[in-house]
């Protein structure tokens, strides 16, 4: 943390982005620090690419939603106590917060994520639609429509001791060289597939859900394998034609569809590292032990 005048700023290296967040309020800073930890460093390591500025605003947070707008390079975004907006030409971004939403980590948490992702995605850090789990240096990219089963293999990886990298949103660098990003966060699971236990209960995509915090996170991989989820009656992993699954990972969900040209591009990149079909059944523990076995047997 530095001090500059009457400012106070946080250094964050997000997906190796050098990234500054300033505020001199130091609740909003320290609730930053708190929600990027996995980011910090000392110091900045370049001139920072992305800076968000946060203040304390009067914004009421008696909305319960979060209403977010793009155009073209900006987002903006209103409610829950917040008022934001981000650049993606400057690479800058502020926010006016609530004074008690410091105090409302998740809420927290959402608001500035929305900023800094939208940033991060246009700075050479493209979002998949993608879970992602470790086996040894190998990401296992499960990539699938809404309601596939991304989360719930998550749950199953990250409770057998892998290294989550995400439970739906992975970030593909392609320059200078291939990384896979993930972004710790919990996992956000349907209340009737959760295992037993109290949970936090989140709104996600309009709908509750209980998230659970992974034992262990991965932040970077190196190599990656693509697998397409689909529903059978039957356990199965086949290959994919490369071709074939960026083409049956192009119908974009809401948000995704936005940088549908570096989407078709990063896809490209991965599905060009290896790409397979696997054939869920209602057990992804069973999913889970499959992969398991076979891309350990590969290594």
């Amino acid at each position: 943390m530095e001090t500059d005048g009457l400012s106070k700023s946080l250094n964050l290296l997000p997906f190796g982005i050098p990234t500054l967040i300033i505020a001199e309020d130091p609740q909003l800073l320290s609730a930053a620090a708190a929600a990027y930890a996995h980011w910090l460093v000392e110091a900045p390591v370049a001139e920072p690419i992305i800076e968000i500025r946060l203040e304390t605003g009067s914004s009421s947070t008696a909305d319960v939603s979060l209403d977010i707008a793009v155009d073209g390079s900006r987002i903006r975004l209103k409610g829950r106590g917040a008022a934001g907006i981000a650049d993606a030409e400057t690479g800058k971004a502020k926010a006016a917060l609530a004074p008690s939403l410091p105090d409302d980590a998740p809420t927290f948490t959402d608001i500035l994520d929305t900023l800094l992702l939208f940033l991060l995605a246009r700075r050479g850090r493209t979002p998949v639609h993608a879970s992602a789990f470790m086996i040894g240096d190998l990401a296992i990219v499960l990539a699938g429509p809404s309601g596939s089963g991304k989360s719930t293999l998550a749950l199953a990886a990250a409770r057998k001791g892998f290294p989550l990298l995400s439970d739906d949103m992975v970030f593909v660098q392609r320059e200078p060289s291939f990384a896979l990003w993930g972004f710790p966060r919990p996992i956000h699971i349907y209340c009737e597939e959760a295992p037993p236990g109290d949970y936090p209960m989140r709104m996600r995509g309009n709908k509750l859900k209980a998230a659970i915090v992974p034992g262990a996170h991965a932040l970077k991989a190196g190599r990656a394998a693509l697998v397409l989820l689909e529903r059978g009656d039957d356990l199965e992993l086949s290959p994919a034609g490369p071709q074939q699954a960026v083409e049956a990972l192009m119908n974009l969900d809401a948000g995704f569809d936005l940088l549908r040209d570096e989407s078709r591009t990063v896809l490209e990149t991965l599905a060009s590292r290896g790409a397979w079909r696997l054939t869920l059944t209602d057990d992804p523990v069973a999913a889970i032990n499959f992969l398991e076995s076979h891309f350990a047997a590969e290594k």
